[in-house]
């Protein structure tokens, strides 16, 4: 019996430890200027056992936690929209609309980041939906290295988003 306990001690001790992921190594693209001109990078941190579903530009994946998807950015409008599908509908995301963004204002930037956040919507209500974050490449690459752990960087992105969407 204490042999067991010790044991189940340490599985937990080290379930909580946080990993460090060598990005290079599951998307080089990311680490190369010419591959990642014109491309569009997606990072599932949606933290559930379950697959979920991004749609981007109309092409549909599945993503699993942790896990990052590469698109290709098109000229003009461009669009992000992760969802869970149940009885044929499209569900589960925070927003109604996808998160839309025109190339043409933004000539300059080649490249596009989003990461997938699960969150909460409601207030009598409560219900789990995701939240489709439009980010800078340095808080994309930290999400990646350090899924579990949102950075001070990455919670303040969160906070003015929520302030410019609810508040003002």
């Amino acid at each position: 019996m204490k042999y067991y306990l010790t044991f189940l001690i340490s599985v937990l001790i080290s379930s909580c430890a946080t990993t460090n992921i060598d990005a290079k190594e599951i998307v080089p693209e990311l680490f190369d200027t010419e591959l990642k001109e014109g491309k569009i990078f997606v990072f599932s941190n949606h933290v559930d056992i379950r697959p979920i579903n991004i749609r981007v530009n109309d092409e549909v994946r599945q993503m699993k936690h942790t896990q990052t998807e590469i698109f290709d950015l098109k000229e003009g409008q461009n669009s992000v929209f992760s969802f869970m599908v149940f009885g044929g509908n499209e569900q589960e995301n925070c927003e109604d609309q996808p998160y839309t963004f025109d190339t043409e204002m933004f000539p300059e930037i080649k490249t596009y980041y989003f990461v997938i956040q699960s969150g909460f919507e409601g207030t009598v209500f409560t219900i789990r939906c995701f939240k489709d974050f439009e980010v800078n490449e340095e808080v994309f690459l930290n999400q990646i290295k350090n899924p579990r752990s949102g950075s001070n960087e990455f919670l303040q992105d969160l906070t003015e988003d929520f302030f410019r969407e609810f508040v003002f």
